[in-house]
């Protein structure tokens, strides 16, 4: 994390530049189509009353040509507010490799509730894929844990219907995809129900139900996955895990866990969670 923060050994120059001279990186974790007044509110009130940028965007030079020189990895909504307000931007150069822009990128934003739970999703399912072999290493080199990381890749994996049974993607949440995921798997027994819930997905597109409205119409949409006669199989994403559920005539549940040797403690975890999540 340390050399991420500095970036590299070299030194990294601070200067003001035309906003026309910079770019935002293709894979800039914020969908910078959805940045406006309301948004950057907070940044043109400072930039107003300090009469100044107060933190350098950060960038990487460019080398598309033209006039476009620099590539922004963090401080996109600095550059907006730039733009919006006709300065120049103040900004810092980097040598950043792509992953370690990701990882930069990332820190800067892990903790801000200005970045949605499915913008920052989306942005490690594509990181998962460039950078990244597996779950478990992308999670080391994050500094977190497999099951946080999974549940934010469960959003990124949310079908394109019930996302766009949102008014906004920022309405988007993680607690959401983890209460809709037993009912989107893809298993022949769980075929109709996955059908029923994105069909009253394709209902809510366009009514402009905040986040708590469309999880709670689409959560009244389907019944629970589970039947008093039937065991229920359910299994983590590597496959290393797998968990039956078998509800008991006198409403208990019974449970048996198989965990193949390369399993790990959070794998199971993660997949518990699931479990309880289509029973409450």
């Amino acid at each position: 994390t340390k050399e991420i923060m500095s970036g590299s050994k070299v030194k990294t120059p601070r200067l003001l530049v035309a906003p026309s001279q910079c770019k935002i990186w293709d894979r800039h974790n914020r969908d910078y189509a959805l940045l406006n007044e309301i948004k950057c509110k907070d940044l043109i009130e400072q930039f107003k009353v300090t009469g100044k940028q107060e933190f350098p965007g950060i960038v990487r030079l460019f080398e598309g040509g033209g006039e476009v020189k620099y590539e922004i990895i963090c401080g996109a909504r600095r550059f907006w507010t730039s733009q919006y307000l006709g300065w120049k931007y103040f900004i810092e150069i980097r040598h950043l490799s792509d992953e370690e822009a990701f990882r930069l990128s990332d820190i800067e934003n892990r903790a801000r509730e200005d970045i949605s739970d499915y913008e920052r999703a989306l942005d490690y399912k594509n990181a998962l894929g460039h950078y990244y072999k597996n779950q478990v290493q992308m999670a080391n080199r994050l500094e977190v844990t497999t099951s946080w990381l999974s549940r934010y890749l469960d959003i990124a994996d949310l079908p394109e219907q019930i996302v766009s049974a949102y008014r906004d993607i920022t309405d988007i949440k993680v607690i959401h995809a983890r209460k809709l995921k037993p009912y989107l798997n893809n298993s022949l027994k769980n075929k109709q129900v996955k059908e029923k819930l994105i069909q009253k997905a394709v209902e809510l597109k366009g009514k402009g139900y905040d986040g708590t409205r469309v999880i709670s119409e689409l959560l009244k949409s389907v019944k629970p996955i589970v039947s008093t006669n039937t065991k229920t199989q359910y299994v983590s994403k590597n496959g290393l895990v797998t968990i039956f559920i078998k509800k008991r005539n006198d409403k208990t549940l019974g449970l048996l866990i198989e965990k193949k040797e390369s399993g790990e403690k959070d794998d199971v975890i993660e997949l518990l969670r699931t479990v309880i999540d289509g029973y409450m």
